[in-house]
Order: structure tokens, then sequence, then C-alpha cells
């Protein structure tokens, strides 16, 4: 079964893909030094020259520092469910429509198929009946009057 979205369209690609401007922690905005050498010299990236040589960015955190991060956390996270709910919600309305006509399609289809084996039966019924009629009247003595 083929799904009634088509990934080009899914708004929810930005809100996963997006990029934050967001201000970096003081000990992560201090400046790197550039490396020096023969690496540096000759314009190729060493694994040397690829290591950070300032403060490392996950420097302690002080009280203030968590309460900004837990805002951020809060306000991104409110900001995703804002955005995502809608689309849960068109996106369960459809599956649940979906699935509501499969299943009033299956139930008619078992009803139809209920009422054909029904009338079947009936009609088998009747013939054996009329059968039987037209042979206990035969099998009768006619008496004449």
């Amino acid at each position: 079964m083929q799904s009634p979205f088509s990934p080009r369209d899914d708004a929810g690609i930005p809100v996963l893909t997006e990029v934050l401007d967001i201000p970096l922690p003081p000990s992560a905005r201090a400046p790197r030094t550039a490396p020096s050498g023969p690496a540096s010299l000759a314009g190729e990236a060493g694994p040397a020259a690829m290591a950070p040589t300032g403060p490392h960015p996950a420097a302690p955190r002080g009280p203030d520092l968590e309460t900004q991060i837990e805002t951020l956390r809060t306000t991104i996270l409110q900001d995703l469910l804002d955005r995502v709910d809608p689309l849960l919600k068109t996106r369960m309305r459809a599956a649940l429509e979906v699935a509501a006509a499969r299943a009033l399609g299956d139930i008619a289809d078992h009803l139809r198929e209920e009422l054909g084996r029904m009338v079947d039966e009936a009609v088998q019924k009747e013939l054996i009946r009329r059968e039987a009629a037209d042979i206990q009247a035969r099998s009768r003595p006619r008496t004449e009057e």
C-alpha cells in the first residue's frame, strides 16, 4: 500500500534540519590558536591541525548557564511540538479515514457474501420443500369422487 504522503511535501523536514542561531557560552568563544609547523605551512590539515587547542567546549557549567540551557531546551521543544502536533493530527486523521474506509469496505463485502449465502440457502430449502410436496402429492392415492 502506498503512503498518502509524498516525502517531497513533508513539512516536518525543516523542523528537523533547521539551524538554530543561539549564542555560544563564554567558554566556547575563546579563540583557538592556529597550528604552526610544517602541516600549516604546506596547507595540509593533519591530525594535529584538526585537534582543538583552546578550552574544551564542555567546560564546567554554572547555575546561570544551566538555567539558560534549560530555557533554550524548553523553548526548542515547545516550538517543535507546536509545529509537529498539527502534522501528526493531520496524518493521524488521514490514516484513520483510510482505516475506517477499509473497514467499512470489508464489512460491506462480508455482508454481501453473507446475504448471498443466506439467499442461496433459502432458495435451496424452498426447492427441496417444493420437490418434497410434489413427491408427496404423487405418492398419495387418488380418490375419485
